[in-house]
């Protein structure tokens, strides 16, 4: 509590008030930044002095200055080294160290004690136990004055800095924040939830939330991507980091998607491959500066790999893996035993040929999902080195590979009851043998798309609906040959059929439809765009009976 005196016996409060005609307004305002010390009290007074008029009392003049008054130590006794006249008027203003001013006394601050002025917010009142500024001055003052520093009882006064910000924001490190007050352990939890640039930016919060983002556990997955992001110093870093409890590697991580990283060269993936001996899961889609040294890295390095995506990668072939094993047999027999990858993705390589695709093959006889997709120069030939060598192969896609025919058909047709998804969408030269032999063989086939093969007829679906019962997905659009005859013995012979896409075939009517509403009530979706000759009666009919399929039309008189 402030005790204000006057220290002349002759200066009383009315002779102030009627000499100088200058009123006093103090009004205490309390913000604490800080905890104060055990040796600190960190509190600020301050008091102005203002004329009615705005004009100094000693010169009749405006002050030339910001500051509008003087803050005082309380312990100190501060006295006027100047008497005062009869007129009453004070010789200077109260700033100065000689003006005769009132002297102020607060026995609760103690030495090291530092008092600012600042100016007054309205519009946010201060909780007494928030941590901001403990501030003391004017109702109405919006300006900085001077302050005082206490130091063995003396009062040293000096310019004070103008101050933007007295406002004290919640850090979430403040000790008042509800959630630094929880346990490691349920942070860490939280922090497991966000993807990897969100916890990339709570660890530049605080030391704590450093320390807890970077524990090892939360790094199983790193994703990134941007084709300006500067991946390969993003992965150095983090797997420097993360690499510091485990010397030399981070045996954390196993999941890593770096698509379309336009920035990702050789340097960071070798990087990754080093440190990261137990990824399994790697996704380089679109990066086009990767090149077959670092992805030999990775496949030789990692030995738990087993998903690999590098679709859109335009220099990747055969991922430098040794082409024959007569050429180096020890090399080879190693890096079959390391090489467990069962997914591979090389979709839109353009470099893979015949020989990268035998190459890859005999390297990677545990092989389960590959696509191909957009491999123009692979052929029947690359078809049978991959058949022969990966036997266990259940999900194919040579969708936009003209130069597969037949023959490739007659290959993957080996595979027998292991085949369950394949793609020959748009391979033109395929025909309704290559389909039939298919059908004999791969009894368990779940999914077939063969979109814009032109020379498939009714006799391929008739060779399907008697071999490939369990047939769950069908896709024949842009087969210009089909009718509603072949199509109702797939529909006749396929009950577990889900999704069905005609698109663009021309000679599909009602009676398909009116079929599909009455033997698959479980279809999902279908795709009757640019069928002409199916009517809105069928439309209805079939909405009808399969309340949860999805239907893609292009006909107007639907709606």
């Amino acid at each position: 509590m402030f005790v204000t005196t006057f220290s002349h016996a002759s200066f009383t409060w009315s002779d102030f008030f009627m000499w100088s005609n200058v009123s006093v307004k103090v009004m205490l305002k309390f913000v604490v930044r800080r905890p104060p010390k055990a040796t600190e009290s960190l509190k600020i007074g301050t008091i102005q002095i203002h004329s009615e008029n705005g004009v100094d009392p000693a010169n009749n003049s405006k002050p030339s200055s910001p500051s509008s008054g003087s803050i005082f130590t309380p312990d100190s006794t501060v006295k006027s080294s100047t008497p005062t006249t009869s007129s009453g008027n004070l010789s200077s203003r109260a700033s100065t160290s000689s003006s005769p001013i009132p002297t102020i006394t607060n026995n609760n601050h103690k030495e090291g004690a530092v008092y600012k002025d600042g100016p007054v917010y309205k519009d946010r009142p201060v909780h007494k136990d928030d941590p901001g500024h403990y501030v003391v001055q004017h109702k109405d003052s919006t300006e900085h004055g001077d302050h005082a520093v206490v130091k063995d009882g003396a009062a040293t006064s000096r310019p004070l800095q103008r101050t933007h910000k007295l406002h004290h924001h919640h850090h979430p490190s403040s000790k008042h924040s509800r959630f630094v007050q929880l346990p490691d352990a349920v942070i860490a939890r939280v922090f497991s939830f966000l993807p990897t640039k969100s916890l990339c930016r709570c660890s530049a919060v605080c030391r704590r939330w450093h320390r807890l983002a970077y524990q090892p556990r939360l790094w199983a997955a790193i994703e990134l991507s941007g084709r300006h992001t500067d991946v390969d110093r993003g992965l150095q870093v983090l797997t420097h980091r993360l690499s510091q409890e485990t010397p030399y590697v981070c045996l954390t991580v196993q999941r890593v998607t770096l698509n379309r990283c336009g920035r990702l060269t050789d340097l960071g993936l070798m990087a990754l491959a080093t440190k990261c001996p137990e990824l399994t899961h790697l996704e380089l889609r679109g990066c086009s500066r990767i090149t077959n040294e670092a992805i030999f890295k990775v496949v030789s390095q990692c030995s738990s790999l087993d998903h690999l995506d590098v679709s859109g990668c335009k220099q990747l072939n055969c991922m430098n893996l040794p082409a024959d094993d007569t050429m180096n047999p020890e090399r080879s027999t190693f890096l079959r035993q390391k090489i467990n990858l069962r997914f591979l993705d090389m979709s839109d390589c353009p470099l893979l040929d015949d020989e990268g695709l035998r190459t890859i093959a005999t390297n990677c006889p545990a092989l389960v999902n590959v696509y191909l997709r957009k491999c123009d120069l692979i052929s029947d030939i690359g078809v049978q080195y991959l058949a022969a060598h990966c036997m266990m192969l259940r999900e194919v896609s040579m969708s936009d590979c003209p130069r597969v025919t037949d023959l490739g058909l007659r290959e993957f047709s080996k595979l027998e009851n292991h085949l369950r998804y394949l793609s020959i969408a748009k391979c033109e030269f395929v025909t309704d043998i290559g389909v039939n032999l298919l059908a004999k063989r791969c009894s368990k086939l779940r999914y077939l798309n063969a979109r814009g093969c032109v020379y498939l007829t009714d006799k391929s679906l008739e060779a399907l609906s008697r071999g490939c019962t369990k047939l769950r997905s069908l896709d024949v659009g842009k087969c210009p040959s089909i009718t509603d005859r072949g199509l109702g013995l797939v529909v006749e012979h396929c009950p577990s059929l889900r999704k069905l896409s005609l698109k663009g075939c021309l000679y599909i009517t009602d009676r398909t439809i009116r079929l599909l509403a009455a033997k698959c009530p479980e279809l999902q979706q279908l795709n009757i765009q640019d069928c002409e000759q199916v009517t809105r009666e069928g439309y209805r009919l079939l909405k009808k009976c399969c309340k949860k399929c999805i239907i893609e039309h292009t006909n107007p008189s639907f709606y």
